[in-house]
């Protein structure tokens, strides 16, 4: 994963970038959040993803670094990877973008509107909440019957992985039962659940020793090795 250590990451210039790094954003190049969105759907083009960005559908908003390329903060990736959701049940590009422009008027402050709580599903249809508490709308972005209200306590989040903080912005990821992202826990490097564990450094060390041995140097559960083994080979 990037460092924000001082001097590892120069800007390309201040224009290029939309937001600055801070504590809790989360911050990968494209090769990095490439491999966790493909890793969960490896029938994903980087081609793909490298328009999405590109398009605008989920532009860097940490810019360009020398040497790192676009800098994707962990709304960029959480937007991706409904993005993606969204396009495995058909909808179109265009579709999208016209949902983003409506979610932005309703929330000018959501940089990223992909990435809040706001798509239920019954397992067929998506649904969009664009109102508010006081007047609730529920548009019908996935299915037959456009605009149909239902009672969102009967569905369940688009992207049940993802925990939702109280205004609604994603703020973890669950990759697995025992692997998340936390964009405050080692800048959004993938660890094991409830530590600051990079699985990156349970996979080194499950090179040359075994599962008991990492997970008694950790002092983690063996079956957390064992699992983050079992996601990286899948």
């Amino acid at each position: 994963m990037l460092s924000l250590r001082p001097g590892t990451i120069r800007f390309v210039s201040k224009e290029v970038a939309t937001a600055v790094p801070t504590f809790g954003t989360g911050i990968y190049s494209f090769t990095e959040a490439a491999q966790i969105l493909v890793h969960r759907a490896p029938e994903l083009r980087l081609a793909t993803l490298r328009r999405w960005v590109s398009d605008g559908l989920a532009p860097p908003s940490l810019g360009l670094a020398v040497g790192k390329g676009a800098l994707l903060s962990f709304h960029d990736l959480v937007s991706l990877e409904v993005v993606r959701r969204f396009r495995q049940e058909g909808v179109s590009l265009q579709q999208l973008r016209k949902l983003e422009q409506a979610l932005r008027q309703l929330n000018p402050g959501a940089v990223r509107p992909f990435a809040y709580n706001l798509f239920f599903t019954d397992g067929a249809t998506v649904w969009a909440h664009l109102g508010g508490e006081s007047e609730p709308s529920v548009v019908e972005a996935v299915g037959k019957r456009p605009n149909q209200f239902v009672w969102l306590p009967a569905i369940k989040t688009f992207a049940s992985e993802v925990r939702f903080g109280n205004q609604g912005e994603a703020v973890a990821w669950a990759l697995s039962d025992r692997i998340e992202i936390d964009p405050k826990v080692q800048f959004g490097e993938p660890v094991v659940k409830g530590t600051r564990l990079p699985i990156s450094v349970i996979a080194r060390e499950l090179a040359t020793h075994s599962p008991e041995q990492v997970a008694d140097w950790h002092a983690v559960d063996v079956q957390d090795v064992r699992d983050v083994r079992h996601f990286l080979a899948a």
